[in-house]
């Protein structure tokens, strides 16, 4: 694993190896922390690109009429949204791009198992917001998750970055870039997938 910040300036440790073939690329980040948006931005203009959100799901139900209170469907979202990641992961997409918290042990092993029988490589994007500054970008979304559920995942993101700087676990083996919001905001697909030799 190598970890290369990106804080200010997007891009990735110098010799890093560009990915080949199919690959995972997983944008991490508290709830609110611009996963969504930095999803949106990297698929535009790129064809082979698969990329896989919660939002999508829950766009879904509310486009069948469904008209729940996202905290109520939020269970059965999440169902629908894991199944669908693991199927895009085994599937034919050469890239495929997951939004994710990161923040679950037992969710990461999954996803990074699933990766490893398909034959990809993995690419793990940390954005790395305050909580402040990520309950604002859920206020602004107009999706906000409860305040004990946030502590949860502050503690769990915490926990994680921590390891991550000690020992790699967590990655799975996958090269890890860490970005600010700043630095999010003009990271772009070849950065991410190590082709850009920076």
């Amino acid at each position: 694993m190598t970890i290369a910040p990106t804080r200010g300036r997007p891009g990735t440790e110098r010799g890093s190896a560009p990915a080949t073939g199919r690959v995972l690329v997983v944008l991490a980040g508290l709830p609110g922390s611009g996963k969504t948006t930095l999803l949106r931005r990297l698929s535009a203009g790129n064809p082979g690109l698969a990329g896989v959100d919660s939002e999508q799901v829950a766009e879904r139900l509310r486009g069948a009429g469904l008209r729940l209170p996202y905290r109520l469907l939020r269970p059965a979202v999440h169902l629908a949204h894991r199944r669908r990641v693991l199927r895009r992961i085994a599937g034919e997409a050469p890239v495929v791009v997951l939004t994710d918290p990161w923040t679950s042990r037992t969710w990461r092993a999954t996803v990074l198992r699933t990766a490893r029988r398909a034959g990809r490589p993995v690419r793990l994007v940390l954005l790395d917001v305050t909580p402040e500054v990520a309950v604002g970008g859920q206020h602004a979304r107009g999706r906000r998750i409860s305040a004990r559920r946030m502590r949860r995942h502050v503690a769990r993101w915490a926990e994680l970055r921590g390891t991550l700087d000690r020992t790699g676990d967590g990655a799975g083996g996958a090269q890890v870039s860490v970005a600010d919001r700043e630095a999010a905001g003009r990271l772009t697909l070849v950065e991410v997938l190590g082709a850009s030799g920076s």
